[in-house]
């Protein structure tokens, strides 16, 4: 499962979107991320777990982190004022960890995160997901798990059977 959102934020200042007025470039263009808008220094956090991509300066993006989480999903992070520790491409992530802190590097007009949310390697508007990654049981849980599920599958077969 993922976060709905990577900090807690004031108030979204600018959602996906194919058509939007850059406020700092003044052409229309497509938006497809979601802007989170904090102040500046607001813990940024892992959505899910994964492998930190990227995790760098980029002209347009600023400071930004990039995950992947599994084949399907990808997350980036853009505008930081900067990354956080240990933030670096092959670092494993846990979902919740601060992986930097809102700021307005980059092309912004305020302190914000620009959250970007990929499927199947194409950009979709994140809070239209239905999200859920399944994960293994732990094996030192296995026999815990037959012991409590074993009387209730039972009855399901019994129920299957007609009885």
């Amino acid at each position: 499962m993922f976060l709905k959102a990577p900090l807690k934020f004031d108030r979204i200042s600018s959602r996906f979107t194919r058509q939007r007025f850059h406020p700092v470039q003044k052409v229309w263009k497509a938006h497809l991320g979601t802007d989170f808008a904090a102040p500046k220094g607001t813990p940024i956090m892992a959505t899910a777990d994964g492998v930190v991509q990227e995790a760098r300066f980029k002209v347009f993006n600023g400071n930004f982190v990039k995950i992947k989480h599994n084949a399907t999903y990808t997350t980036q992070y853009l505008h930081m004022s900067r990354i956080g520790k240990g933030m670096r491409p092959g670092a494993r992530v846990s979902q919740g960890q601060v992986i930097g802190y809102v700021g307005a590097t980059g092309l912004a007009s305020g302190p914000h995160v620009c959250y970007r949310f990929w499927k199947n390697g194409v950009q979709v508007d994140a809070l239209k997901q239905n999200v859920t990654i399944n994960k293994a049981l732990d094996r030192k849980y296995l026999a815990e798990f037959a012991h409590i599920i074993q009387p209730l599958q039972s009855r399901l077969e019994g129920m299957a059977m007609g009885e």
